[in-house]
């Protein structure tokens, strides 16, 4: 019997309980929207989906050895398209403003490497963005139809870093698909994508996941050891991807810049504050300035639960420096800083003014920490 099997899928199984229902039922819709944080699944379902149904094999589908998976994981399949957003380079861009060859073989390079490790969290030297150039190529793969037996498949990731001509480009596609079509895009931000793009796909959203699916990939997927004594500060982030990354960084560097400009922010000095502004703002990393708001974010939580009696279990890594919730004394204003946490994250990602983001965020958390009433 017909049967989907997940090889790259870590958890979401309500994710994978839909997606299967339809693959054997042979249901599935002409156009999906996967919803979540990078290194959740959403890129790990997509090239799962599209290999199972680009598979030649007879039993569970995607194999993974035959033809078809192979030319997948290759990147070689005629039938099967990945755009994902890229920093062009001056050499990726001929005078005319198209794609140049150059530019056309970097990009596949990068898509190699993204489906080599579908967690992996892509970095950008610069704002990212998805060429039009790239959407008109697969729209016209598109409309010529399959080269062989089975689906056209487009997998666009990070979808809302389409430009406004990009989006259009695709517009007709998802309007009115051929029969033969499947389009998966994914998104962290739904609400930044088109909502004419929106409209016309199924969305599915992918939940953050639970602290043992993190490290047992940790461990299986990037060989970590077992009893690696980091793995407690990462593995509540939610994603895979994320929890990675971070152990990949220099943590010394960035619990030092969390630490000494929460110090700042608690001490109520200004002057600091500031002085901590420029120095963050001229490491000119979006990585590392996520990573900074994702360590105050866990930070704040792991001092707050220190304060609260018999919740040592609930702790994973290290909190700010003693005495940081100083004259808190109740989750209220404890949501308000992680609150503020996220949205500085969400801020960054979306690739606004590093300065204003520092600013706006130290105001807030002035007042939270040291406003006339808690």
């Amino acid at each position: 019997m017909k049967q989907l099997q997940w090889k790259q899928l870590a958890g979401q199984e309500r994710i994978k309980e839909v997606l299967a229902s339809a693959f054997v039922k042979e249901k599935l819709g002409h156009a999906y929207l996967f919803c979540g944080e990078t290194g959740t699944g959403t890129f790990a379902a997509a090239l799962d989906l599209a290999m199972a149904l680009l598979c030649r094999s007879e039993e569970a589908q995607p194999c993974g050895v035959c033809d078809g998976c192979r030319k997948v994981l290759g990147f070689s399949h005629p039938d099967f398209h990945v755009v994902m957003p890229l920093s062009l380079q001056k050499e990726h861009k001929g005078s005319d403003g198209r794609i140049t060859e150059e530019g056309w073989n970097e990009f596949g390079e990068r898509v190699k490497e993204r489906i080599a490790d579908p967690y992996l969290l892509p970095e950008f030297t610069t704002l990212p963005t998805i060429p039009v150039d790239w959407i008109r190529e697969v729209t016209h793969a598109i409309r010529r139809g399959t080269v062989e037996k089975g689906k056209n498949i487009v997998l666009i990731d990070r979808v809302e870093s389409m430009h406004k001509e990009s989006a259009n480009a695709m517009l007709k596609t998802l309007e009115e698909p051929p029969e033969d079509t499947l389009l998966i895009l994914c998104t962290e931000r739904v609400h930044a994508v088109l909502p004419t793009i929106v409209s016309r796909c199924q969305l599915l959203r992918f939940g953050v996941l639970p602290p043992e699916t993190v490290k047992a990939e940790l461990i299986t997927r990037y060989g970590v050891a077992e009893d690696d004594s980091r793995l407690a500060g990462v593995t509540h982030c939610g994603s895979i991807g994320g929890a990675w990354r971070e152990l990949r960084k220099a943590q010394s560097d960035d619990d030092r810049y969390a630490a000494g400009f929460w110090s700042s922010l608690s001490a109520g000095d200004m002057q600091a504050v500031f002085a901590k502004i420029d120095e963050i703002s001229a490491m000119g990393d979006f990585e590392t300035y996520e990573s900074l708001f994702i360590r105050l974010m866990q930070g704040i939580r792991n001092s707050f639960l220190g304060m609260v009696p018999s919740s040592g279990k609930y702790i994973s890594g290290d909190g700010l420096p003693e005495n940081a919730l100083s004259g808190i004394s109740s989750p209220r204003p404890v949501e308000e800083l992680v609150r503020n946490c996220e949205t500085a994250i969400g801020q960054i990602r979306a690739r606004a003014n590093i300065s204003l983001i520092l600013i706006n965020f130290a105001n807030n958390i002035m007042e939270i920490l040291h406003g006339k009433k808690q």
